[in-house]
């Protein structure tokens, strides 16, 4: 971490807003933030107010994507309709013909994600669009955020008036209007017990009422062992007053990948099957693979893009905003034809295994599986061409053309986050240092009635030196605000 001098200045953090226990992973006693498990900063981070306008208008743009991506799936398996069948061939690589049939059923047709989170790799113009997380981790640590910053004076983005917290639990109660009440289980599995302290924290929040949601007892954060099915209601013990309570909404949080991993998983799909209880995220996979940002940059697929998002103008925005990708297919290409736009060193490629020649300067590309797998989340399985030797690249395209068939791997243009300052606090000092940063922008949208909501922004700043932007413990973690 390359840094300036610290300088001394009393911290207007409230700290007594710092949550009780971390939030992620293990802490130990020489970390400066006991409370939160990472690094903060002494004031939010600031986004200008075009930056801001930008990310209402990505909020819109991606809700208009993922319905997109729905709609690309669906007409694929229609004869009668002008989209190919190698599309749906694509997302279905993989899956479980049980999980395919799951996901078509007419119950479902029109559901999809209720949370959206980009990651956006901040640009001195910008910003670069590497991935969207339609089960991310992160809502109840860039809440506490958001309330230790705000109850220690400063204005952040949150969803007015009822925070992140209360948005969340709006949208959800949202999902099944007919319930005056529901009962809510956030279902959360071993894979992602990472995020378990964090949605401890969101829930206990949320049923006490301590942030600006209103107080609402009927949420639970459970384990899938917990839930029974008794007289064709999902069921759990109340962990309160030890009674048994019938649940109305599953929010999902774990992955699909690990489906075949999690306790009582068959009565919960034949609970939701039954209509017994709602689900939100629907077990729909297409929705859930990187290969749709590599789709959108597919020359045949220009038309059906420009009438999904609206228009020649925003499809070129979200393209822009998108970096170039394509799918690592290992069949050959007639030999008058090449891969479109792939043209790395100005080099015109016919067939993926050439890219293990390129030099390390050509290299500057990144290769990741799409996601229906164990490496598909949280940067596992990602690969960074020039950051590897020509023998180790060599290998990782050899796995990615292997694995097609069952996990399809994508390749994208490297871009890297833009250098700035940030800072960082220490809070036992009070000492301010200064210090070079890559930052990832993480904007949560809900979305209710089919209108978006800006809920919450996490800016993550990693030392510069560091070419994958998560969250280290050298990161420094902030809610955003708009520029004063």
């Amino acid at each position: 971490m390359q840094t300036s001098p610290e300088h001394y200045s009393p911290s207007s953090l409230n700290l007594d807003y710092l949550p009780a226990q971390p939030l992620y992973g293990a802490v130990t006693e020489t970390e400066q933030a006991p409370g939160i498990g990472w690094q903060l900063s002494p004031e939010p981070f600031s986004l200008s107010q075009a930056q801001y306008n930008d990310l209402i208008k990505l909020g819109e743009l991606l809700n208009r994507f993922i319905q997109g991506i729905d709609t690309l799936y669906k007409a694929s398996k229609n004869p009668n309709l002008p989209v190919p069948s190698w599309v749906g061939d694509l997302y279905d690589q993989g899956k479980p013909e049980q999980l395919l049939q799951f996901a078509a059923m007419k119950r479902f047709k029109s559901h999809l994600p209720l949370v959206l989170r980009p990651d956006l790799l901040l640009r001195q113009d910008g910003w670069t669009l590497c991935e969207i997380d339609a089960v991310p981790g992160g809502i109840g640590f860039t809440s506490a955020l958001n309330r230790l910053y705000r109850e220690s004076g400063f204005p952040v983005i949150e969803a007015p008036e009822v925070g992140m917290p209360g948005a969340f639990l709006e949208m959800l109660k949202a999902f099944a209007p007919e319930l005056e009440q529901p009962t809510i289980a956030i279902v959360l599995s071993d894979e992602a017990g990472d995020y378990r302290q964090e949605m401890t924290w969101l829930v206990d929040t949320i049923r006490q009422g301590s942030d600006l949601a209103e107080p609402y007892e009927f949420i639970y954060l459970l384990h899938p062992k917990d839930i029974d099915l008794v007289k064709d209601k999902l069921v759990f013990t109340d962990p309160v007053n030890g009674q048994e309570r019938s649940i109305d909404l599953i929010y999902r949080f774990f992955e699909l990948f690990d489906l075949p991993n999690v306790p009582k998983m068959d009565l919960i799909q034949y609970a939701v099957k039954k209509g017994l209880v709602k689900c939100t995220p629907p077990f729909k996979p297409q929705v859930e693979e990187k290969l749709s940002l590599a789709l959108l940059h597919h020359p045949a697929l220009t038309e059906f893009w420009q009438k999904e998002l609206g228009g020649k103008a925003d499809f070129e925005l979200l393209k822009r905003w998108v970096p170039q990708g394509w799918i690592m297919d290992p069949a050959p290409l007639p030999p008058q034809a090449v891969i479109a736009n792939l043209t790395p060193g100005g080099k015109v490629l016919q067939d993926f295994r050439h890219l293990k020649t390129l030099s390390q300067k050509e290299r500057e590309l990144v290769l990741k599986p799409s996601g229906f797998s164990e490496l598909g989340w949280g940067s596992r399985g990602v690969t960074i061409g020039h950051d590897h030797s020509a023998e180790q690249w060599g290998e990782r395209i050899d796995t990615a053309l292997q694995s097609f068939g069952k996990t399809p791997y994508i390749l994208q243009e490297f871009v890297a986050a833009d250098t700035q300052e940030a800072e960082h606090l220490n809070l036992t000092t009070g000492a301010v240092t200064r210090f070079k940063a890559r930052t990832r922008l993480c904007p949560y949208y809900f979305i209710q009635g089919g209108q978006v909501t800006l809920a919450g922004v996490l800016a993550t700043s990693c030392p510069a030196d560091k070419k994958l932007i998560h969250g280290m413990k050298d990161a420094v973690l902030a809610p955003c605000r708009v520029k004063p």
